[in-house]
């Protein structure tokens, strides 16, 4: 069986479809491209926040509407997980749904292939290019009022070591040379087991794993879960990058209260060990602005908390109720105009501090993951190649915009020669 899929939502969801697509290829069915060359539609979902269902119904019902008779439609993922019976009211003609990590039970219902002879291997998602996500683990425990995660996808569960090493070395092997860890947490990984240290021993084994691959990068830290051990490891290991992502969420004590998040405290403790052990280390952070409550002398707290701290990388979201949740049902809500007015003040903030961090490495060399298929051509008329530095997250963060034709997937040395406020501009260092 041809199956298209469709993959919506963050970094996680690309390896669950990943992992549904080795599922598949376990059962010799074959990728299709385009759409009207499959016979299986699949949508994998994501259900985080409202926007993200009403897009992923929206997809869902597109393909509903242009499908053939011959052809069925699954949804997977978070969405189906806590809102089967919307998607069956907006979409009734959905062939099946399953819930989250069901990857194997969408191969089980549809079976082998009948066919006895050698197939082709599929691409998979994410093969070739030049950064891979690798799901350390799913789930989670913490109590944050505002989020419908451990609703969805149940208490954190770390992924089996070998799995993870397998994996890491498919795609080395594929081509990629950028290996970016994701989880809920991901500096929970080893506790359901016992090990207080579990993030830390496996990047020890991602690094034995696979030496040659040159970067690796931590997305989704917990505030006051970053351990100095954690933190020296990560300085220890050559292909380790100094990056840290950790959303914060808020900086005022009040506030982070009433989200159940970690004290200022705990996360001041974590970004000092950061700090420490890598003092040239690029730190994002996240912040949700106008939740329940939020007053304004509260959010000037979190102004003077990133002025203070100066994150080289920052993003933010207005906030956005779901059902489930405790932050639903609670009073004082904002009012959306006061939750885009306080964003925008974040972000020009955040603007300016990351455009103060890109100057101050104008002159500094740096090696660049070329991510561009082929060169473009500039304002000022030179071929340029699109890539990022270690200094940057892929799909979040900023690029770097090399003079020259590289091919993509190649690491290049370059000079920075200018700054944008997100963007660098770069030479090549020629030896």
């Amino acid at each position: 069986m041809k199956y298209h899929l469709v993959t919506l939502g963050c970094a996680k969801n690309t390896v669950d479809s990943m992992r549904l697509e080795q599922a598949l290829r376990a059962g010799r069915h074959l990728s299709a491209p385009e759409p009207d060359d499959a016979e299986l539609l699949i949508v994998n979902t994501c259900g985080f926040i409202d926007a993200a269902k009403d897009e992923s119904i929206e997809v869902i019902r597109e393909l509903d509407a242009q499908r053939r008779e011959d052809q069925r439609l699954f949804v997977v993922g978070c969405l189906t997980e806590i809102a089967e019976e919307q998607v069956r009211a907006a979409i009734p003609n959905v062939d099946a749904t399953f819930g989250a990590e069901q990857w194997d039970e969408v191969a089980a219902d549809i079976g082998a292939a009948s066919t006895s002879f050698d197939i082709p291997q599929p691409s998979l998602s994410n093969i070739g290019a030049p950064s891979a996500y690798l799901k350390i683990s799913d789930g989670c425990d913490r109590p944050c009022t505002f989020c419908i995660i451990p609703t969805i996808k149940g208490a954190m569960h770390s992924d089996p070591t070998d799995r993870l090493l397998a994996e890491a070395k498919f795609h080395a092997a594929a081509g990629a040379r950028e290996l970016v860890l994701v989880a809920q947490d991901s500096t929970a990984y080893g506790e359901d087991r016992g090990d207080r240290d579990g993030l830390a021993v496996l990047f020890e084994q991602l690094a034995e794993a696979v030496p040659d691959l040159p970067w690796m990068r931590l997305m989704y830290a917990y505030p006051g879960r970053v351990t100095r051990r954690l933190a020296e490891t990560m300085a220890r290991l050559p292909n380790v990058v100094p990056y840290v992502d950790m959303p914060l969420q808020h900086a005022s004590t009040s506030m982070l209260k009433r989200m159940k998040r970690p004290t200022l405290n705990k996360s001041r403790e974590s970004i000092a060990h950061i700090r420490d052990a890598m003092p040239d280390a690029v730190l994002r952070t996240t912040f949700i602005v106008g939740f329940p409550g939020e007053t304004e002398a509260e959010f000037e707290e979190l102004l003077e908390f990133v002025e203070e701290q100066r994150f080289e990388r920052l993003g933010a979201f207005t906030y956005s109720p779901q059902a489930g949740t405790p932050a639903d049902l609670m009073g004082n809500q904002v009012a959306e105009d006061v939750k885009v007015e306080r964003y925008g003040r974040l972000m020009e903030l955040a603007q300016s501090i990351s455009h103060d961090a890109n100057r101050s490495v104008i002159g500094q060399e740096f090696d660049v993951l070329v991510e561009s298929a082929e060169p473009v051509e500039s304002a000022g008329g030179d071929l340029v190649v699109v890539g990022r530095t270690v200094r940057d997250a892929p799909e979040v963060d900023g690029l770097a915009f090399v003079k020259g034709e590289f091919a993509a997937g190649s690491m290049i040395r370059a000079r920075v020669d200018g700054a944008l406020p997100y963007d660098l501009l770069c030479s090549p260092v020629i030896d």
